[in-house]
């Protein structure tokens, strides 16, 4: 009974020390994002962080007339060697929209005197209008606009982009903007 007692304390203390770490990405996906996730959509690193975009059913009263996915966007820390954590935040967005959608999330880590380690913002949606042909992206203070990742899932097109509180513009195949 007493071995029972000490393996389950230096067990406790494993699972505490490891900070609930699990072995690879899919699985702290499954466990620790707080949502149903139906799609992993896009994976991506930046500044040693993973980031998951995923769709997922939205929930509560509120939103119970949304039959389609939204999306929501994850941070991890680690890799199969050390095991992974979510680092938050957890969340998910929807807007209706003819043309496009647009989130911004922001992922920033401190270290104990507050100073920033981390900050990573990410600008994200879903694309509605089939006249678009790209999505670009620019820092704040900016007019140098990128070309954003786009993903096709099935018959939905979504967008992904990193920057410093980017601005977000959709053109068409002529390079012509369209407004959101």
């Amino acid at each position: 009974m007493r071995r029972c007692k000490v393996l389950f304390i230096v067990i406790v203390l494993m699972l505490t020390l490891t900070g609930c770490k699990y072995p690879t990405l899919e699985k702290a996906i499954a466990e620790t994002i707080p949502f149903e996730v139906q799609e992993v959509l896009y994976k991506t690193k930046s500044d040693g962080m993973t980031i998951v975009l995923y769709t997922t059913k939205a929930e509560g009263e509120e939103v119970e007339h949304l039959k389609e996915p939204v999306l929501g966007v994850s941070f991890f820390e680690g890799n199969d060697e050390k095991g992974w954590k979510n680092d938050g935040p957890n969340g998910w967005e929807y807007a209706e929209t003819e043309t496009y959608s647009t989130y911004h999330e922001n992922y920033t880590k401190y270290d104990d005197k507050g100073k920033i380690l981390k900050d990573i913002y990410v600008v994200f949606g879903e694309i509605n209008n089939e006249n678009i042909a790209a999505i670009e992206i620019a820092e704040q203070d900016s007019e140098e606009y990128q070309k954003a990742k786009m993903i096709k899932k099935g018959s939905k097109r979504y967008y992904f982009g990193l920057g410093f509180r980017p601005k977000v513009r959709a053109l068409n195949d002529n390079g012509e903007v369209i407004q959101q």
